[in-house]
């Protein structure tokens, strides 16, 4: 693998940027709580994981969680031994991963174009695309799965082009790996890529021994765990093909259903100024369009055909098209070559306008101190020492040069990452964190001696910061929906009672009269009707940003 990326390393000036990056990344990291309800539920699964060192049944407060493969869990538990069971460790790896990808992004258009201005390039506006530096800030299963499926890709394309048969069981193995990061979809974007590439260059298939060893491999590595949990629970196979598989594709399953043209307005909104190349290039000749070059038409049908196929399916998530963006970048930085100097000064200014509104709408914030957000000085101080900067690149970065959209588009990247950390550290309830609303009954009742109630939805973050499962009160929300079916017991139930029974209704009738009790409700939902005589029974009251904690010391 070394030798594969030496083209990477041989190269400081990107060296030198991808470590600016990850010092960026990293900074501030764990200064904002765990968000509610993804990265909450990765979090505390690895950190059961850990405690119990069962590696092959992921558990989620107790209950088995087979919703997606271990391999983030795996990760994350790494993460927790380095650093501690926190937000640092449960989110480092993560920002690895991010810089794995530009030194990946730089690889693959070092393979295709053979110009290093182009794979540098690429690097720098694949940091500059917003839903990169999403995946970043957010522990979830889709920054590890777009590492794998492009470092699987970055060795395919490397063995066909240098034909290195080490490559080509590195392929495989981070296919494995894909698989074990979020099952098959990995293939969509692996398998899209390659027969659009094996069409597009006339490249036939031909199978050696290699193939046949790798994709055994392959097989045995990826469908590891799968068999291992399924010997052990015979009713998995059907939960994994009819839904988490089949149900995900064609039915509305897991409340994420979404319209065909979702992903449309996000991808305009999300390569934001850069789509202003396409019209720019609309305006050639029409034989100049249709005869673009072979690598600028593998990159372009491929995230096309892909656009289309997870337009197609029915549950929807922003960052389930994360794998695509890599072609993206790289087929702007392509165009920015191409391009006349009027569009690239216009890209610019764009950037510049961006930044400027960045600025004036934090400083308006500052002033105006709404309720539901805060912004600190060190937030404002921040946000100025950026605008310096960024101009200092606008004005002194040679116009001329292709490379300067994407060099302010970094840097805008750059002002994204330190203000949204920065901000979130100031706003953790406003962002969906438990941190502080279980920081405030910490303070109240010693962690050991007390019980925590959620009413009618899975806060899965609060082991973290209380030391102890909560009470979840299961009555219609879809969060509360647990897969009980794989239980060996019944001692789930005494952390997830339904409501709906009399006689869990009796119980939480008594225990709201207890001591050192805390029920935790939605303010937007608020109390069932029923159950509205209950509140009296506690004494105190806090209120935060989008929860009410109904409390008796």
């Amino acid at each position: 693998m070394g030798t594969m990326l030496s083209g990477v390393a041989t190269n400081r000036y990107y060296l030198f940027f991808l470590t600016v990056v990850l010092a960026i990344l990293l900074a501030g990291l764990g200064s904002y709580g765990l968000a509610e309800t993804s990265e909450a539920r990765y979090a505390v699964i690895s950190k059961e994981m850990l405690n119990s060192k069962d590696y092959l049944n992921p558990k989620l407060l107790g209950i088995f969680h087979f919703h997606k493969p271990p391999i983030t869990y795996y990760i994350t538990t790494v993460g927790y031994r380095i650093f501690g069971v926190n937000e640092f460790g449960a989110r480092f790896f993560l920002q690895i991963a991010i810089v794995l990808q530009m030194a990946l992004v730089y690889g693959m258009a070092q393979l295709l174009y053979n110009d290093r201005r182009i794979a540098i390039t690429s690097g720098l506006v694949y940091f500059a695309m917003p839903l990169v530096l999403i995946s970043s800030r957010n522990l979830t299963t889709d920054a590890y799965l777009t590492t794998f499926i492009l470092g699987a890709l970055y060795c395919w394309q490397y063995y066909t082009s240098k034909g290195k048969i080490v490559a080509l069981y590195l392929f495989y193995v981070l296919v494995a790996l894909a698989l074990l990061t979020k099952g098959p979809v990995a293939l969509l974007f692996i398998l899209t890529y390659i027969i659009v590439y094996k069409i597009i260059f006339k490249r036939s298939s031909k199978i050696s021994i290699h193939h046949i060893l790798g994709f055994g491999l392959c097989l045995l590595l990826g469908s590891s765990w799968y068999i291992m949990v399924v010997m052990n629970n015979p009713g998995l196979w059907h939960y994994f093909v009819e839904k988490q598989l089949l149900s995900r594709i064609a039915s509305h399953s897991f409340n994420r259903s979404k319209p065909f043209w979702f992903y449309i307005p996000l991808i305009i909104g999300l390569t934001l100024p850069w789509w202003w190349i396409i019209p720019q290039n609309f305006k050639r000749s029409t034989n100049k369009i249709l005869n673009i070059g072979r690598e600028d038409r593998l990159l372009l049908i491929s995230s096309v055909c892909l656009f289309l196929i997870f337009s197609v399916f029915k549950t929807k998530l922003v960052l389930y098209i994360l794998p695509i963006f890599w072609m993206l970048a790289i087929l702007v930085a392509v165009q920015l070559f191409k391009v006349t100097n009027a569009t690239r000064n216009i890209l610019n200014l764009a950037y510049a306008f961006l930044i400027g509104c960045l600025f004036l709408g934090i400083l308006g914030l500052w002033l105006l101190k709404p309720e539901f957000i805060q912004i600190s000085t060190a937030t404002l101080v921040i946000s100025i020492i950026l605008v310096i900067v960024f101009v200092a690149l606008f004005l002194y970065v040679d116009k001329g040069i292709p490379e300067k959209p994407a060099i302010l588009g970094a840097s805008f990247g750059v002002a994204l990452i330190l203000l949204s950390t920065s901000i979130m550290s100031h706003n953790g309830s406003t962002f969906n964190s438990t941190k502080e609303m279980i920081g405030f009954i910490n303070k109240i009742t010693p962690k050991e001696n007390k019980t925590i109630v959620v009413y009618d939805y899975l806060l899965s973050s609060i082991p973290v910061y209380s030391g102890d499962n909560p009470i979840t009160l299961k009555l219609r929300n879809n969060t509360t929906n647990r897969e009980v079916q794989f239980q060996k017991n019944q001692e789930w139930k005494d952390d997830l009672w339904d409501i709906n029974d009399a006689v869990m209704v009796s119980r939480l009738d008594s225990l709201t009269r207890s001591p050192n009790t805390y029920l935790i409700i939605n303010k937007k939902r608020g109390f069932k009707d029923e159950l509205k005589y209950l509140e009296p029974h506690f004494k105190n009251r806090q209120e935060f940003v989008k929860w009410l904690v109904l409390y008796n010391k």
